[in-house]
């Protein structure tokens, strides 16, 4: 207590002055109108800050809580539009056609400056997926499951140096496969087309419905580049690929009712 004393009157100045300046904005405040409206000003705009950053972090939950919704929305849709549109072709596409159904579902790990790139959906088996069940990004072909735990799909992408994908040149083209070089995760080869296929730049490549990871009539990407030479009996055409895999996070699963069955064919077929 002593050394208080002995501090305050060492610095007796400024304590006064301190002490003379709080009683001097007190008496400003209650006299004035125009430092009042400054004072009033200030705390009005720090409680407008803190109701917006309040504001924020609501609407980004309402946000992420709404995507959800339409992403469910946006696969009903899609299953129904798949439905009309294998009904509205003719009988060559739509006998691939079926009880389609798509799950949605988010990326929240994946990889895409590797050969060999993977993704992680956040759902799994408890949802209804499995093993083989294509995955489309924006209504486009992105990829197959691999491996599904309760909550979780290992899925590879198009760009993955293992897989192949049976495609068709529009709707009554020529099918050939498609895949992945292992450099520009925008673009694939399609391969064992015929030179008396007719291709030009722009064309589409939907999926031809053999492998039974889609439906036929979905979109992969579009013809960019002709690779022909003179000793081949077939032509390879550069593919830009329609799924953006640079910003890829909400995807639906597509399946079949009878794909079991149709499996099961196969498999003793085999045996």
């Amino acid at each position: 207590m002593r050394t208080l004393i002995q501090l305050i009157i060492r610095n007796h100045r400024l304590v006064l002055f301190v002490l003379l300046e709080m009683i001097a904005l007190s008496w400003v405040a209650s006299t004035h109108a125009h430092p009042r409206g400054n004072l009033a000003k200030i705390g009005m705009e720090m409680s407008a800050s803190w109701t917006d950053a309040v504001g924020r972090t609501i609407n980004f939950k309402n946000l992420k809580e709404n995507n959800s919704s339409l992403l469910i929305e946006n696969s009903r849709l899609r299953t129904k539009n798949l439905g009309y549109q294998n009904r509205s072709i003719t009988n060559t596409i739509s006998k691939f056609g079926g009880a389609w159904k798509s799950t949605p579902a988010e990326i929240v790990r994946y990889s895409t400056s590797f050969k060999n790139n993977v993704l992680v959906a956040n759902q799994g088996s408890l949802s209804g997926l499995r093993p083989g069940m294509g995955m489309l990004e924006n209504g486009v072909v992105a990829g197959l499951i691999t491996e599904v735990s309760e909550n979780h799909s290992l899925v590879l992408p198009v760009i993955h140096l293992n897989t192949n994908w049976s495609v068709r040149l529009g709707c009554f083209g020529a099918v050939g496969i498609l895949n992945w070089s292992g450099e520009s995760i925008e673009y694939a080869t399609l391969t064992d087309i015929p030179l008396s296929e007719h291709i030009l730049p722009g064309d589409s490549v939907i999926t031809s419905g053999f492998q039974g990871t889609f439906p036929s009539g979905i979109l992969v990407g579009k013809v960019e580049e002709l690779i022909v030479t003179e000793a081949d009996e077939f032509q390879s055409v550069t593919i830009k690929l329609s799924a953006n895999y640079k910003k890829i996070h909400y995807v639906e699963f597509m399946s079949k009712k009878d794909s079991a069955e149709i499996d099961s064919l196969l498999i003793t077929t085999a045996q």
